[in-house]
């Protein structure tokens, strides 16, 4: 009897920690949504942020795309416009990077090109004149025979805007690391 009863308690007392009631309105404590103990004004503030960060992600990853089709479509001003001075080279302004590039050639602009961001943003630590900034995955199909080219690109915020600072070649060998991204931009500090 004496087992019983002790296991009874300790059950309890699991339950107890664990938040659980038997109110079943989740409202404990002035909690909302099942979580006792968080205001609607905490509930609301966090909704917010997270709201705030999609958004930012959002921005993060149009930058990527347009910066990518600036470069297929060779549209150099764009493409200038949306790197870093570091990336830009050279004396860093936006001028510069476009005589730059000018000078290298116009060539002929990619056709049927998608432009697309593959998996989740991940952290990037600095590496050389890189500083910290956030990875993605661009990933370019081009025509019918859908030949695929991915870059991981090293994104930094920079008053207020996305801008490119690192951008390094995928090759299909590198796709079966854990984090192809992070693994790709931390080792070539280019």
């Amino acid at each position: 009897m004496r087992r019983v009863a002790a296991v009874a308690v300790a059950a309890a007392s699991v339950l107890a920690v664990a938040g659980c009631s038997s109110s079943g309105d989740g409202k404990k404590d002035g909690g909302t949504r099942g979580n006792p103990g968080v205001t609607k004004e905490e509930h609301e503030r966090a909704d917010a942020e997270a709201r705030e960060r999609a958004k930012d992600e959002a921005a993060m990853k149009d930058a990527a795309v347009r910066y990518t089709k600036a470069y297929v479509a060779h549209d150099v001003r764009t493409m200038c416009s949306l790197m870093t001075p570091t990336k830009r080279g050279g004396d860093g302004s936006l001028d510069g990077c476009v005589k730059h590039f000018e000078e290298l050639g116009n060539g002929k602009p990619g056709s049927e090109v998608t432009v697309s961001v593959e998996g989740s943003p991940v952290d990037v630590s600095p590496i050389g004149k890189h500083p910290q900034g956030t990875g993605l995955m661009v990933k370019q199909t081009t025509g019918a025979e859908a030949s695929v080219r991915r870059q991981a690109m090293r994104m930094v915020k920079a008053d207020g805007a996305w801008l490119v600072d690192q951008k390094v070649t995928v090759r299909d060998e590198d796709m079966s690391a854990g984090n192809p991204v992070r693994n790709v931009l931390m080792r070539s500090p280019e």
